[in-house]
C-alpha cells in the first residue's frame, strides 16, 4: 500500500488541491469564462457566497492531509464528492477543459484504491 508510486501520487494530489484551494481562496483574478451552460452553473456557484469558498476550504484541508500523511483515507473520502462533480461538470458542460479534472480524479481513485483496507470495516454488513 505504501509504495512508492502512491507516495508520488499523494504527494502530486496533495500539491495540487493545496494549490487550487489557496488560489479559490485568495485569487481576486476574474473568474474563468465557459460556455454558456457551464457559465451560468459557475455563477450560480458563485452567487451563493457560500460554495466556493467551502469547496476551497476543503481542497486545502485535503491537500495538507495528504501532504502531512494524516487522515488520508477520510481526506480521499472527503474529497470523491468533488472529484465526482468536477469531472461531470466538465463532461456535461464543459468538455474542452476536461483534463485537468480527469487527471484529479484519476489520482483520487487511485488513491482510495490504495488505501481500500482502511475502508473494509466500513463496506461490511451489520449482522
Amino acid at each position: 500500500m505504501k509504495t512508492k508510486i502512491s507516495l508520488i501520487v499523494r504527494i502530486i494530489l496533495g500539491l495540487l488541491l493545496l494549490a487550487a484551494g489557496i488560489m479559490s481562496l485568495f485569487s481576486s483574478a476574474e473568474p474563468m469564462q465557459y460556455p454558456e451552460p457551464a457559465d451560468k452553473f459557475m455563477s450560480a456557484l458563485i452567487d451563493t457566497g457560500y460554495m466556493i469558498i467551502i469547496i476551497g476550504v476543503l481542497k486545502v484541508l485535503v491537500g495538507v492531509s495528504l501532504l502531512i500523511n494524516r487522515f488520508v483515507p477520510l481526506s480521499l473520502v472527503v474529497f470523491t464528492p468533488i472529484s465526482i462533480n468536477m469531472v461531470l461538470f466538465h463532461a456535461f458542460l464543459d468538455i474542452k477543459s476536461i483534463l485537468p479534472a480527469l487527471v484529479i480524479g484519476f489520482l483520487n481513485v487511485y488513491l482510495l484504491f490504495n488505501y481500500l483496507e482502511s475502508y473494509k470495516p466500513l463496506l461490511k454488513a451489520k449482522n
